[in-house]
């Protein structure tokens, strides 16, 4: 039987961002949720689990119409993130200490029990190679960028007065 891969990048920042690149399809979205509390416990972590769950149901259409395309193949769809920890809580072999997370594992199990035969990798790839997180990377410096232009080009009205001037 013969396989057909689909390999899903997915990375989130805690400043309310995620991602993910669908390679096959060369596909992409970012998406804005509300951003983790400064100095979360668990907030880094909960954010990567929420991008692989936006990841696989962004997806979802796309892998179900390549199920009913390749009926003797094994459909195989990979998501890859850099976070070490989620991945492997996702595999199973690392404790889900957070009730939040738990809840969001389940609901990935949940939509991965509803893609049938499909069989779901999750698997670990460095930070330089996650394409999402490359996408992420470059959006943050955009708006930095356009934050220090809108600054630079600020005008402050000046005051004048009789003998002195002042810059509001």
């Amino acid at each position: 039987m013969r396989q057909h891969c689909i390999v899903i990048d997915a990375d989130a920042s805690p400043s309310g961002y995620i991602a993910w690149y669908n390679h096959y399809a060369e596909t992409s979205k970012i998406r804005t949720l509300r951003p983790a509390a400064k100095n979360e416990r668990f907030g880094v972590q909960r954010m990567e689990l929420l991008a692989i769950y936006f990841a696989l149901r962004d997806n979802i259409a796309y892998i179900r119409a390549l199920q009913k395309r390749s009926v003797k193949r094994q459909l195989v769809v990979a998501v890859r993130s850099d976070s070490k920890s989620t991945v492997e809580q996702l595999r199973g072999f690392a404790e889900i200490r957070d009730a939040m997370m738990r809840r969001i594992v389940s609901v990935i199990g949940k939509l991965m029990t509803r893609l049938g035969l499909t069989t779901i990798v999750f698997d670990h790839l460095q930070r330089a190679e996650n394409i999402a997180g490359l996408m992420l990377e470059r959006r943050r410096r955009k708006e930095r960028e356009r934050i220090e232009e809108a600054l630079s080009t600020r005008r402050y009205p000046v005051l004048e007065y009789p003998g002195l001037l002042y810059c509001v």
